[in-house]
């Protein structure tokens, strides 16, 4: 059994027992002293860190979880504050019940001022020393701002990778210095013709169609790079225009690229050029004056060469300034432009007057519109010059006056040749029944003469009345010129008339009527330079192309019949001697004259090979050269047709619906022993023959006639009998319509008024009889 421990025993347990508790505070101290510098490092980091027991009620929080949750987060629970996340809460349940020991979770959740946030947290668990789960102490980051700025780094990638994809330009990644193709978006292969797959595995250099030289340009710059040419995969070339910028990628030197297809543009650039040459070679060359009028100011910013030529002003002298400065307008042409403007929105055809530099008042027709060219607005104006047509216009009816006072003329003339007819026809019945011993007898063939003078007098009327085919013929000039100056002598007393004519003149051939027109154009023009009277000198001479040197024109080889026409009036300036021959120049007052006469003279001596000269000075007069052909053909012979009276036998059908020329034109035909059948109308004339058909043996038929006139006739007679024989009779001369009758082959045609002789001579040659 034990003994009572001695005191040197309990005095040395009682050590014992100081020093385990020394021991135990030390060790307690330290304890306090470790958990309060964990506490410390715990409330210092930025993370939260909390403390939560086995009921899932937190215990402990450090400084960043109270300032995060609010200090009334210790003792609550902790799913309180997974509101709305409970499956995430769930995710933790692992440390609770012994199957996890660290999980992390990421959990949307509310602070102390209700903000929400993305917390991040890592937990383990915490076990007793029996190795029960006490708890678990976790810690949390806020991950907002990261998630967000991730999200919105996804989102701009997302949005880069759109507008890349979706970008209708070709876009290329390419490395600097060996220029490798590291990204393209779609455009770029649809452009090129290449898979994506392919271009990656390409450089820059193989797209171009151009040297290395001008390639490597291309990389160099940083901005928009001039036109390229690159080319497809099928090997097409075409025009882009690139656009490149650097910066790094992924650690490396690139430069992006935005390559655009431009054929189309620059062949749009070019049509565009080639419209704007065309427009400024329109613009020049156009035969209308045009003008182009700033419309905020009125001043002239552009002309043509023809509006210069127009109004006499040079370029220079017009831009800038306004056309009322320039006064080109009457303010009243002015007003009514711009209304018409103002009104209509432009202006189509308006007929205004205005005043060139020289002084000289134009007539045009305008036409305006208004354009915009680089923002501004202008009015295009075309001056259409209608000056020439307004004299035109006026000589048009003065030729229309004319052309009725020939009408006129004509009318009458062939009513007078028809009285002639009936003295003539009566006069050479009495001349074929009388004896030259007749005391009478002289007087008749008097008489017979004057009518034969007063049927030429007629038939220069009928010449310059005429319409139709001209007869060419080889004439002596003298004869014209002797006929034509002797009738205009008659009308213009004071001039006294020169002739000298040489007597070996060449023939030459011409229409007499159409010469006669130019001669009286000529003595007219003379006439005019000499109003109150003077000479005029006709000669004819015979000359060679040799003669004819020094001429402004090529002679052709061979001889010619020359006309000299001269007078002592007034004569010309240079100026006015260079126009002379123009059409419608003419140097009367508006009304007195057409300009047409000496240009008309000009043309039909040109028209029959020949060539016009003119000489004059100012107070001297005038001389007019006038060259034809000579030519070696025989003139045709005249005679007396008295002495050549044919008498025969057979019946004639006469047709005229003029009771005298019916009367005397029987008796001449029974005279010379002809049957006479009668008819005054075409009717009249068409029964009578299809009754005779087998009597008639010729149809003398009168042109002009009332209802069935002597074209229609003749077509009828010819139905009845194709081989009708007839012969047209007319107060008109054979040119015009009796011209037509005998091209569907009438037999001929005889001019009232005619005699015995001449009606006999006419009857034979189509009948054939000696």
């Amino acid at each position: 059994m034990a003994g009572k421990p001695t005191y040197e025993q309990l005095e040395q347990r009682v050590k014992e027992l100081e020093k385990e508790v020394a021991e135990r505070k030390k060790a307690e101290e330290a304890l306090r002293a470790l958990s309060s510098r964990q506490e410390a490092l715990l409330s210092a980091i930025p993370d939260i860190v909390m403390e939560v027991d086995s009921n899932k009620i937190y215990t402990w929080a450090n400084q960043s979880g109270i300032e995060f949750f609010g200090e009334e987060v210790i003792g609550n629970e902790a799913a309180f504050y997974f509101e709305g996340e409970q499956n995430t809460y769930n995710q933790a349940q692992p440390l609770f019940n012994g199957s996890g020991n660290v999980i992390y979770i990421e959990s949307w959740q509310r602070r102390k001022d209700r903000e929400k946030r993305l917390l991040a947290w890592w937990s383990t668990v915490l076990k007793d020393t029996h190795g029960n789960v006490a708890g678990a102490i976790s810690s949390a980051r806020d991950i907002t701002e990261q998630i967000l700025t991730e999200d919105a780094l996804r989102e701009s990638e997302e949005k880069y990778r759109h507008l890349f994809e979706m970008e209708s330009d070709a876009i290329f990644l390419i490395r600097n210095g060996d220029g490798q193709i590291i990204e393209v978006n779609t455009a770029a292969a649809r452009l090129y013709g290449f898979s994506r797959e392919e271009l990656l595995r390409m450089k820059n250099t193989d797209l171009s169609a151009e040297p290395d030289k001008t390639r490597k340009a291309t990389l160099k710059q940083k901005r928009e790079v001039p036109t390229r040419y690159h080319k497809k995969k099928e090997g097409t070339v075409f025009s882009v225009e690139i656009t490149a910028t650097h910066f790094t990628w992924r650690g490396e030197e690139v430069h992006i690229a935005s390559i655009r297809d431009i054929t189309e543009r620059k062949q749009a650039e070019e049509a565009l050029r080639e419209n704007e040459s065309k427009f400024r070679s329109l613009f020049e060359l156009s035969p209308q004056a045009i003008a182009l009028t700033a419309i905020k100011n009125g001043k002239l910013i552009d002309v043509n060469n023809k509006f210069c030529e127009l109004t006499k002003y040079a370029k220079n002298e017009v831009l800038g300034k306004t056309t009322t400065e320039l006064g080109f307008y009457s303010e009243q042409n002015r007003n009514k432009f711009i209304n018409e403007l103002q009104k209509s929105g432009g202006v189509h055809g308006l007929g205004m007057d205005f005043r060139a530099k020289d002084g000289s008042i134009l007539h045009a027709l305008m036409f305006a519109i208004i354009i915009q060219i680089s923002g501004e607005t202008f009015i295009l104006t075309i001056f259409l010059d209608v000056t020439g047509q307004k004299k035109l216009e006026a000589q048009l009816q003065h030729a229309q006056r004319m052309e009725a006072i020939g009408t006129l003329a004509g009318g009458i003339a062939h009513d007078f040749n028809n009285l002639m007819m009936g003295m003539l026809g009566n006069i050479s019945l009495m001349l074929f029944d009388t004896e030259p011993s007749y005391r009478h007898y002289d007087k008749l063939k008097n008489i017979e003469k004057l009518i034969e003078n007063g049927s030429k007098l007629t038939n220069q009327i009928l010449g310059y009345a005429r319409r139709g085919k001209y007869e060419i013929k080889p004439t002596i000039l003298n004869h014209i010129v002797k006929e034509s100056s002797e009738t205009f002598g008659r009308t213009r007393k004071e001039i006294t008339i020169h002739r000298e004519l040489a007597d070996d003149l060449f023939a030459t051939e011409v229409d007499e009527s159409q010469i006669q027109q130019v001669l009286m154009n000529l003595y007219v023009n003379s006439a005019n330079a000499m109003p109150g009277g003077g000479d005029l000198i006709l000669k004819t001479m015979n000359v060679s192309h040799q003669k004819m040197r020094d001429k402004p024109y090529k002679v052709k080889s061979g001889n010619y019949v020359m006309l000299k026409v001269t007078d002592n009036g007034t004569g010309m300036d240079k100026k006015t001697t260079e126009r002379i021959f123009e059409p419608f120049f003419t140097t009367k007052e508006m009304g007195r004259g057409t300009g047409l006469g000496l240009a008309s003279a000009y043309g039909i001596i040109k028209g029959h090979g020949g060539y016009v000269d003119v000489d004059s000075k100012e107070g001297l007069g005038t001389s007019f050269y006038i060259y034809l052909p000579a030519s070696d053909k025989a003139i045709p012979k005249t005679f007396d047709t008295y002495n050549h009276i044919m008498e025969s036998s057979g019946t004639i059908l006469l047709v005229d619906d003029e009771a005298i020329i019916v009367d005397v034109g029987a008796q001449m035909l029974k005279k010379i022993g002809y049957t006479v059948l009668k008819a005054q109308s075409g009717k009249e004339a068409i029964e009578l023959y299809r009754e005779n058909i087998d009597k008639i043996d010729l149809v003398i038929l009168d042109m002009i006639m009332p209802y069935i006139g002597g074209g229609e006739a003749y077509e009828k007679i010819k139905e009845i009998n194709p081989k009708a024989k007839v012969l047209l009779s007319s107060g008109y001369s054979v040119d015009g319509k009796a011209t037509e009758i005998l091209e569907r082959g009438c037999n001929g045609f005889i001019q009232k008024p005619f005699n015995i002789g001449v009606l006999s001579q006419k009857i034979m040659e189509i009948l054939g009889k000696d």
